[in-house]
């Protein structure tokens, strides 16, 4: 399994001047930000369409032993910030919380 993030390694430091580290950080996480928000445009989009075929033949729509499995996953690697991050996914993933977000 892969480790935690909260026993992971230690941050890298800056590969430039302190005065460039900042923007440079900056840029990166926007970045990776950016990444993480068309990630889960992709999950909510694949979670809302299987759920829709569940529904279809006649399934409840949603599996709760899914998502129990998916909260201790995060709970697992993130700890209780973890659980919440996963149960906002959840939320975002149902179809009923209106249209699907906008691909980036």
């Amino acid at each position: 399994m892969p480790e935690s993030v909260l026993r992971g390694n230690p941050p890298r430091p800056p590969r430039t001047s302190p005065e460039g580290a900042a923007d440079e950080a900056a840029a990166e996480l926007t970045e990776l930000d950016e990444q993480l928000i068309a990630q889960l445009v992709q999950r909510i989009r694949m979670a809302r369409g299987h759920q829709l075929s569940r529904r279809a033949a006649g399934l409840p729509t949603s599996s709760l032993a899914q998502e129990n499995a998916m909260l201790r996953r995060y709970a697992a690697r993130l700890g209780d910030p973890g659980a919440g991050i996963a149960l906002a996914i959840l939320e975002l993933s149902r179809p009923s919380s209106g249209p699907a977000p906008e691909q980036p």
